[in-house]
């Protein structure tokens, strides 16, 4: 009796994880690096950046320092759930936004922000999540050379 539970079980997984394309990363894993790290490409990597959104509303900042004659690609890793992707906003020196995942007009959401360096300075990323919702995720930040 209890193998054949034990069995049931095991079925279950299996069929749930079949069906919805893997289990979800949970919020302090390393799946999402394991997940999203491929979307790098040919980028080095230089950091991850954890987005653990709790309260509706709340975003997540951080800065970096960026480079003249690199190239940067932010890579946006969420827990791909409906009506609750990661929007990602980056931000130069002066606070200007250039460049998002997110486009408003077409609601169309990108991997990636891909930002070609042509000032050395502080940079800043704000994620959060549409519709002032909580989620959790990554940014993983690479770079090459021009």
């Amino acid at each position: 009796m209890k193998k054949t539970l034990i069995l049931i079980a095991i079925s279950i997984v299996i069929i749930t994880t079949s069906f919805s394309g893997g289990p979800t990363p949970n919020c302090d894993s390393d799946e999402f690096l394991d997940n999203c790290a491929p979307a790098l490409g040919d980028f080095t990597f230089i950091k991850s950046f954890n987005v653990d959104v709790k309260k509706a509303g709340e975003k997540t900042e951080y800065s970096y320092v960026f480079s003249k004659g690199s190239e940067y690609r932010i890579v946006i890793c969420d827990q791909n759930i409906a009506g609750k992707k990661m929007i990602v906003n980056f931000y130069d020196r002066g606070k200007k936004l250039v460049g998002t995942n997110y486009l408003k007009s077409n609601k169309k959401f990108y991997p990636t922000i891909n930002y070609q360096c042509s000032a050395t300075g502080v940079y800043y990323v704000e994620a959060y999540f549409e519709d002032d919702k909580t989620g959790c995720g990554i940014n993983m930040l690479g770079f090459k050379k021009m």
